[in-house]
């Protein structure tokens, strides 16, 4: 099989299993220059040893996050060819990843958060502001991924039980989360307003039946970023949901769960990142007179 088919089979693969979109388009663009430096060099892809393919990593001079994402890249397409016998052994087994620096994520300040609601509530003349502002709260209210509000559907939220089941995450698990008394009270109301366009049982952000991709959802954030003055992101509400879940419960496990982290030290970054709970922490120190 030559290297383009097993780059589209392996993509198909990808999206069978739930993986994101931009996620898989970045292997595929990593793995149609690998296609190019094969050609280029004569190559045949699953001929190659490791020391060849490190020649191909050593022959694009890029960053860290990038180089990183490369080598991820392979390690995942040629573990993949073993499964389906396209290789005997991967090249790409011990490729190991550098580290890049771990920027600590940025939340939403509460005064940022009362000035973007109060932009929400003055803002929500049209189906489609109405729209766009329970979405964002449920962002904020339940700390969602991109790809996970895309494909909530009302037959996952229980508003009798007060619980969101996520039934497919990035990591490949599905959580519930527990719904705060707010969501609960917009995603209601807006239960309500879907249900006067017979929308009540398909996709709860959908004006049209029409499931919105991840990338709609984030060019959604960013035009009300933009319109109320606050800079933030998509998963800059997903950081602030876990800041203050954090803040409030101190339970880095529970806040883990519900932000569907595979592991413990993905949510304990948000402990470093939370200034005013380390302020209180200084601010217990005794004064010098106090000693």
């Amino acid at each position: 099989m030559d290297l383009t088919n097993a780059i589209n089979e392996f993509c198909m693969d990808l999206r069978i299993n739930g993986r994101a979109r931009g996620t898989i388009h970045k292997h595929e663009q990593e793995l149609n220059r690998l296609d190019r430096w094969c050609e280029e060099n004569n190559l045949v892809w699953h001929q190659l040893d490791r020391r060849t393919l490190q020649r191909f990593v050593r022959a694009r001079d890029v960053g860290v996050s990038a180089r990183s994402n490369m080598l991820c890249t392979l390690r995942t397409f040629y573990a993949w060819s073993v499964e389906q016998a396209y290789v005997a052994l991967s090249p790409a087994v011990g490729f190991k990843t550098p580290k890049k620096p771990q920027p600590l994520p940025r939340a939403l300040s509460m005064e940022e958060v009362r000035n973007l609601l109060s932009y929400l509530n003055e803002h929500r003349e049209t189906r489609k502001q109405r729209r766009d502002r329970v979405l964002m709260i449920t962002l904020l209210y339940a700390g969602l991924r991109c790809m996970e509000a895309a494909a909530l559907h009302w037959r996952h939220v229980d508003l009798k039980a007060g619980a969101i089941a996520i039934q497919l995450s990035k990591m490949g698990r599905g959580r519930a989360i527990p719904i705060h008394p707010e969501l609960k009270y917009e995603l209601e109301r807006w239960r309500q307003e879907q249900q006067a366009h017979d929308l009540h049982n398909g996709p709860i952000f959908s004006l049209d039946r029409q499931q919105l991709v991840p990338e709609r959802i984030g060019k959604i954030a960013r035009m009300c970023a933009a319109n109320c003055g606050i800079p933030f992101s998509a998963h800059v509400l997903r950081h602030t949901f876990a800041t203050f879940a954090l803040r409030g419960s101190h339970d880095v496990y529970a806040v883990s769960k519900a932000l569907g982290h595979s592991q413990l030290k993905q949510t304990e970054i948000y402990v470093s990142a939370d200034v005013e709970q380390l302020r209180d922490s200084v601010i217990s120190i005794p004064g010098m007179n106090a000693w």
